[in-house]
């Protein structure tokens, strides 16, 4: 049997375990295995390690946090609010991201497969050198989002504000890019290994001609 193309979805148990964000032991998590919280505040966390297992996170607040080597495991993550957090190194596996504010979040290095994000405003987003495989965004916001030397495989761009992304020496393979908007990318050598409509391959067409030396004459 082939290997599947699309992300595999979140393997959550029937039932989790709800928690109070109000918790005294939430104030600094190492992990959250089976659980359900609403509404925690870990604005500017600093953590290392922190590992999320079978969890659904709705409202959670993790704006200005620093985490390194987090492990993301069959989890959902309801309206976070992400924003400026730094990422660094860590894996996502199975990982639902629907709506929230990601606004200049930093995914370093980090390996990212069969993740969803869904209507998710992440522009200023930043995926350099990470790993990802089977990633959907689908109706996201990822206007100046940088994908610098980001390694893509089975990578789907749904419904996306691209607009002003960085693609510079980005890999490519079985991935696409469907009703996207495109305007002034760069580095659109990096989309090599990329499929999309004809309408938006003609229209990066002064960019590709730019990567690939070619000279427009005058008619």
């Amino acid at each position: 049997m082939p290997p599947p193309t699309t992300p595999s979805e979140p393997r959550l148990p029937a039932s989790l375990e709800a928690l109070s964000a109000d918790d005294p032991g939430l104030c600094e998590p190492h992990e959250l295995a089976g659980v359900e919280l609403h509404g925690a505040r870990w604005a500017g966390l600093g953590a290392s390690g922190l590992r999320i297992d079978e969890a659904r996170l709705c409202g959670c607040d993790l704006s200005g946090a620093a985490l390194a080597d987090p492990e993301l495991t069959d989890a959902v993550l309801d309206e976070p609010n992400l924003a400026n957090a730094v990422i660094r190194g860590g894996s996502l596996t199975r990982v639902l991201v629907s709506g929230g504010r990601l606004t200049g979040s930093q995914w370093a290095e980090t390996r990212i497969n069969d993740t969803v994000w869904r209507n998710a405003v992440a522009d200023l987003s930043a995926f350099r050198l990470s790993e990802l495989v089977r990633v959907t965004f689908d109706s996201c916001n990822l206007r100046e989002a940088d994908f610098t030397g980001a390694s893509c495989s089975w990578v789907r761009f749904h419904d996306c504000n691209l607009t002003g992304a960085v693609f510079s020496k980005a890999r490519f393979v079985n991935s696409e890019l469907r009703r996207c908007r495109l305007d002034a990318v760069e580095g659109v050598a990096g989309l090599a290994g990329t499929s999309m409509e004809f309408g938006a391959v003609l229209g990066l067409a002064p960019q590709l001609a730019d990567a690939l030396g070619i000279h427009l004459l005058d008619d």
